[in-house]
């Protein structure tokens, strides 16, 4: 099973996935090459050469088109915090290109965010697609993982929100009840990691997971599950891996683009 992500404007190059052998990537790869996938991000990638100064001229260009349809009446810090902290029900109360504007300003923080930690090379690019989704399955959540490797593929955060992993990355203990999302569906997204490996030992994972038990039992009135139980979907459902993670990717800084996939 593969899948390929054809960037650049006129499909240039190609990133091909293979995919692992398992009920669960069957049925991902069966949804994506069946399904008609209106795709609603092309453009997230993240730390492929961008600066603090370009990712705030995308934000402000945003930010400025936000004001001329009144959405927000100014570009204050304060204005553009709120705006980011109501972000999941302000998008999901929008349509049309409020909506896309609103989904824009919210990668663009984030991207800020990346960038201005400068604690570890993060590369990686999102390709999402609109798309209803299925529970996802027991064994599905059983497979999620705290670690990311160069090159391997993994199912996008499906959800307008947080999941439990992000909250304690950006240290939230004052996350809304209904912000925080534990993954519930699959849906036709995904997330290609460039980046350092992350938490790739035992060792390193157990390290982890305790120190996020002990942020959890700050915030534990608000999550829905009991620690352990597999529906708290720490982390990231891997896919696959790229099918020559030795090739030279240099291409995508000048080919932030996703213009098209297919599937074999």
């Amino acid at each position: 099973m593969i899948i390929n992500l054809h960037l650049g404007k006129n499909a240039e190059h190609t990133l091909s996935y293979e995919l692992y052998n398992n009920d669960v990537t069957k049925l991902f790869h069966k949804r994506l090459s069946e399904q008609e996938n209106k795709v609603v991000s092309r453009t997230q990638f993240y730390n492929f050469g961008e600066t603090e100064e370009t990712v705030i001229a995308e934000l402000s260009s945003v930010t400025n088109r936000l004001q001329e349809l009144g959405i927000v009446n100014d570009a204050s810090i304060e204005t553009l915090n709120k705006l980011h902290e109501n972000f999941p029900n302000s998008h999901n109360e929008s349509d049309g290109e409020v909506r896309e504007l609103l989904r824009m300003f919210n990668y663009h923080i984030h991207h800020l965010e990346d960038i201005r930690r400068k604690r570890y090379n993060g590369s990686r690019f999102i390709f999402a697609c609109e798309d209803e989704g299925i529970d996802i399955s027991l064994q599905a959540l059983e497979m999620f993982t705290v670690r990311r490797k160069y090159g391997e593929l993994y199912m996008h955060y499906p959800h307008v929100g947080k999941h439990l992993l992000e909250v304690f990355v950006d240290n939230d203990v004052n996350v809304p009840d209904d912000h925080l999302i534990c993954t519930n569906k699959m849906r036709n997204t995904l997330c290609g990691w460039f980046g350092d490996d992350q938490f790739v030992t035992p060792e390193e994972q157990n390290n982890l997971m305790m120190t996020l038990f002990m942020f959890y039992r700050q915030i534990m009135h608000k999550v829905p599950y009991k620690w352990k139980d597999p529906r708290l979907a720490i982390g990231y459902l891997p896919l696959g891996m790229l099918k020559n993670p030795e090739q030279d990717i240099s291409f995508i800084k000048d080919n932030k683009y996703i213009h098209s996939w297919s599937c074999e």
